[in-house]
């Protein structure tokens, strides 16, 4: 079986539905040799490959495949080679000596495997000399919200893994990461929840998930929720947020922000987050106060 990627793989509506494709192609067949063709790939943004990775990853042991790559650009497997992703070939490691990588990682959804997350954000994201200025109690809010994810998967997805991806890119200096999850969506959720509350149900259940306030802190609130910390930032930040769920799509730009739906659905849900090392100004968060005031 030949699967061809077309374009170029970036952060936009259409690679998120192409390998959401693949996921149901790979998922719908047995003892398959499959063959993924980059030949017309001169570019693949490496978050993307915590979505790939997720996809290959639960189908190969799940469904027997044997999967091959074809035509790979020799810049896309030296990033594969530096960051992990090159634990399913025979290729050797690489070492990233500029740090333009995060590496592929796979954790298991256990409250054990938390710390392992964190450690994690830590080394890879908040760890970085060029990350915008931000006083400890503001970094806190912002992993306490990544961790948030994570425990969101071990409590509400029903998900055995997690996981994670990220480039930085020097060029337009944006550090760009995806946490993936296959599980119980952020739909299914909150139609759940608001159905036992008898509330209305939105268009999107995105629509509800990312408003302050819904988020799994609360003690009857579904899963897949508690973006509104790490919106916030990247709103001021001017960065981007991508989340799929379903086949629902929310996505956030500098000065706008949409919601849409795709053709196939993504058994699970996928976090995008592009965080702008641009940014001059200061983020502090004051305790005493609840109060975020931003330099």
């Amino acid at each position: 079986m030949l699967f061809t990627f077309e374009n170029n793989l970036i952060n936009d509506k259409n690679t998120y539905a192409k390998l959401i494709a693949l996921y149901h192609i790979l998922n719908s067949s047995h003892h398959e040799e499959i063959i993924l063709d980059f030949s017309k790939v001169t570019f693949l943004s490496a978050n993307l490959l915590a979505v790939l990775g997720c996809c290959v990853d639960n189908t190969m042991f799940i469904r027997n495949h044997k999967i091959a790559l074809r035509g790979l650009n020799p810049k896309i497997k030296t990033i594969m080679q530096k960051n992990g992703f090159n634990k399913y070939f025979t290729w050797e490691h690489l070492n990233d000596a500029l740090h333009h990588t995060m590496s592929y990682e796979i954790f298991q959804s256990t409250t054990e495997h938390l710390v392992d997350f964190e450690r994690y954000l830590v080394l890879n994201i908040f760890s970085r000399y060029n990350l915008p200025a931000m006083n400890t109690a503001y970094k806190n809010c912002i992993i306490d919200n990544l961790l948030e994810m994570f425990n969101n998967v071990i409590d509400h997805a029903n998900s055995e893994y997690v996981y994670v991806c990220g480039q930085y890119f020097p060029q337009n200096l944006n550090l760009c990461f995806s946490i993936v999850d296959l599980g119980k969506t952020i739909h299914e959720n909150v139609s759940t929840y608001l159905k036992n509350k008898t509330l209305a149900f939105p268009d999107n259940s995105l629509e509800w998930a990312i408003l302050p306030g819904n988020s799994t802190k609360t003690s009857e609130a579904p899963g897949g929720l508690g973006f509104s910390t790490l919106l916030s930032f990247l709103k001021l930040n001017n960065g981007y947020f991508t989340l799929i769920s379903d086949k629902e799509l929310y996505e956030l730009q500098p000065e706008q922000e949409s919601f849409s739906s795709l053709a196939s659905p993504f058994p699970g849900t996928i976090v995008t987050i592009t965080i702008n090392l641009t940014d001059n100004q200061l983020y502090i968060f004051d305790e005493n106060n609840n109060n975020l005031i931003v330099f």
